[in-house]
Order: structure tokens, then C-alpha cells, then sequence
């Protein structure tokens, strides 16, 4: 939950909710980037993308510019729930949806980067607290 007036210890935050969600992105991004994935945002789709698909789902609220709500960064989800032909994935035709365990599996049957491990979701949590912190300029409780 942040408090989006700003005023006192924040004042470069927005009461602007397309602000705050460019920011979740950034903290995602940011993440992604710790482990060595490109990730990238859609000009139409909101959330964060490698390549085609999506990596990263971010829905946000705010009453009184108090925000609530935020992201679901797939780690290593059981992506079988995802196939198409069952559910339209973000009801977004023509794109799916992938994870990190995914991404970074497939960079291991490459010449890059070779047995890079798949990290814990414990992990990935300790990456995006530090992130927050960061891109919100925050110390989180």
C-alpha cells in the first residue's frame, strides 16, 4: 500500500494511477533483469512481456489515492492451465503467457548461460522487495 498524494518523506510520488502502474512494471522489469530476462511492456496491454508472452500480470486499485492491489510475477507456476485451447490467457488472443522457470529453461538448452538455476519464489520475493524499495524510494515493513 502506498499513499500516492505524496506530500512528507515522498514527495516524487504522483496521485496518478498510470504513473503508479509504469512503476510496478519498472519493479518487475527491474527484477527480470536480475535474473538475465529481457522483459518488455505492450503499448496496449498493461503487465510485462517476453517477447509474445506475458510474464507478469499487474492489476492495481487506489481509494483516496491509497493504493491496493498490485502484480503476479509468474516464477514457476504449473503452466498447464494455460494452454489456449482451455482458457484465453488475459483474454488477449494471438499471445500467451510464460514464466520465469520457462524462460530461463530455455536459455539453458542454449550456448548462454548454461545450468542457470530457476530460483524460489522466496527468492524472486527478496529481489522485488529490494526493487520496490528501490523504484519507490520506500523502506518496506
Amino acid at each position: 500500500m502506498l499513499d500516492l498524494k505524496g506530500g512528507g518523506s515522498t514527495p516524487t510520488y504522483q496521485a496518478d494511477l498510470h504513473w503508479y502502474l509504469r512503476k510496478i512494471e519498472d519493479v518487475i522489469l527491474l527484477t527480470l533483469d536480475h535474473y538475465g530476462i529481457e522483459g518488455n511492456r505492450d503499448e496496449i496491454n498493461t503487465g510485462v512481456w517476453v517477447g509474445e508472452n506475458k510474464i507478469a500480470a499487474v492489476g492495481i486499485s487506489s481509494s483516496r489515492w491509497i493504493t491496493t492491489h498490485g502484480f503476479a510475477l509468474n516464477v514457476d507456476p504449473d503452466m498447464s492451465g494455460f494452454d489456449a485451447s482451455i482458457i484465453l490467457p488475459c483474454g488477449i488472443e494471438g499471445r500467451g503467457v510464460t514464466s520465469m522457470a520457462e524462460v530461463l529453461r530455455a536459455k539453458n538448452n542454449t550456448n548462454d548461460n548454461k545450468n542457470q538455476r530457476i530460483p524460489s519464489i522466496a527468492e524472486v520475493a527478496e529481489v522485488v522487495t529490494k526493487t520496490m524499495e528501490q523504484v519507490f524510494n520506500v523502506t518496506l515493513q
